[in-house]
């Protein structure tokens, strides 16, 4: 294949040579500095649980308020959002590289800041090391406010292996001069991440809970938003629409004809798992629920059947559950578990009660399905959800209940 040379109006156009290609490579860190120089508010969210959420819903509501702003979220599906507008983020591959924040800063900031409203960047750290979280804060971010949603035991091969030491790795990823929201209650922890913080030469506060929301899954990150309006002189929210917030994340079960499911994956770590099983647990029979193909229950069961999928990349995350599922059994909570992803064999044989194992390379979702709801109890996937197999699972659950209820179903999109 010849290499033509671009032209305009007959005349060929000047062909960067090598020389040019490298100095462009080596101003990516000045340009991209500049760029966040002109930006007015910037705002990390970093934590364990609940970062995309409260990214999500801090650039939705900054938008709302007259800013310019741009939202970078990574979890389970990475998207862009320019007031307000979704944009996927299309990776390479399967690995995430810090450097696309960069090519994304570029790609919408400029636009921000030559407008005449206020701009304000939101993004998700997606680093799972001290390291790399300090390189986002400090030199891709530079934020103004860093929200800590909560300290939770995840990433534990990477940022620790207890909650202190969690806390420690985020603390270390301070930068000096920042001011930190952390949705972190538990007292011991919260001072210890002001002590660390602190010595960075950077400010902390903690966000306040009423008490009408305390026993509410979520609540931390909903009321770290009002934290952030005020410490950039907006208004909080109306505590209707905290109160809506707050509903629109409690935990439901699914129901479909063969039982119930629910997604504990999303949230990937064994404490928040267990304040979701919980909370369904407790739950008394709905009337407002419409139960599809059996008779409401007089309560949500105690009991559940978990469906814990594994990945290679997490095997801190998949020591925990191992650890989880020993204390549920211990608790006469569960009878078996249901396995699949990566080291199936090496699971089973480290957890208390009967694995049933699943090759979900081979097996398609629908038949995984199928065999979780065979159990008698309410079905509760748990640890991963990024993955093609997770992603088909929690499409064939919306399926078959819109199925159910009689709404249309949209078929897949093609691959392409």
């Amino acid at each position: 294949m010849i290499d033509r040379p671009l032209t305009y109006g007959g005349q060929s156009l000047p062909t960067p040579s090598v020389l040019d290609r490298f100095r462009a490579y080596l101003s990516r860190g000045p340009n991209h500095e500049a760029l966040l120089d002109d930006v007015d508010v910037r705002i990390g969210v970093s934590g364990i649980r609940g970062k995309s959420s409260t990214a999500k819903q801090l650039g939705r509501i900054l938008t709302e308020r007259g800013y310019d702003s741009y939202t970078k979220i990574t979890g389970d599906r990475p998207t862009s959002y320019h007031n307000g507008r979704e944009i996927p983020i299309h990776r390479s591959g399967p690995r995430v590289t810090l450097y696309e924040n960069i090519d994304l800063i570029r790609e919408f900031v400029p636009e921000l800041t030559l407008t005449e409203p206020k701009d304000a960047v939101v993004m998700e750290n997606q680093a799972i090391t001290e390291y790399t979280m300090r390189m986002v804060n400090e030199r891709f971010l530079k934020p103004d406010v860093l929200v800590f949603c909560n300290v939770r035991q995840d990433h534990n091969d990477t940022l620790g292996k207890d909650r202190q030491t969690i806390a420690r790795s985020f603390a270390r990823a301070v930068p000096e001069g920042c001011h930190v929201i952390s949705g972190e209650q538990h007292d011991v922890i919260h001072r210890y991440l002001r002590e660390e913080i602190e010595k960075r030469g950077a400010t902390i506060e903690q966000v306040v809970i009423p008490q009408r929301h305390r026993d509410l899954i979520g609540a931390e990150t909903v009321h770290a938003i009002d934290h952030v309006l005020r410490h950039i002189d907006e208004d909080p929210l109306d505590p209707d629409r905290t109160d809506e917030m707050l509903a629109a994340i409690q935990p439901e079960w699914t129901h479909l004809p063969e039982g119930r499911v629910f997604n504990a994956a999303k949230v990937n770590e064994i404490e928040s798992t267990e304040l979701f099983r919980r909370s369904l647990a407790d739950g008394d029979g709905d009337d407002d629920v419409a139960y599809i193909g059996e008779e409401a229950p007089d309560r949500e069961p105690d009991r559940v059947v978990p469906f814990v999928f594994l990945r290679r990349d997490r095997r801190g995350r998949t020591a925990s559950f191992v650890d989880y599922v020993n204390i549920l059994a211990d608790r006469d909570l569960i009878d078996r578990v249901h396995v699949g992803g990566a080291y199936t064999g090496v699971f089973a044989r480290n957890v208390t009660v009967p694995a049933v194992q699943h090759d979900t390379d081979e097996t398609p979702a629908s038949d995984v399905l199928d065999s979780l709801l065979a159990e008698d109890d309410p079905v509760m996937f748990m640890a991963n959800t990024v993955d093609p197999f997770m992603r088909e699972l929690v499409d064939e659950v919306e399926r078959r209940e819109r199925k159910a209820e009689g709404e249309p179903v949209v078929p897949p999109l093609p691959d392409y």
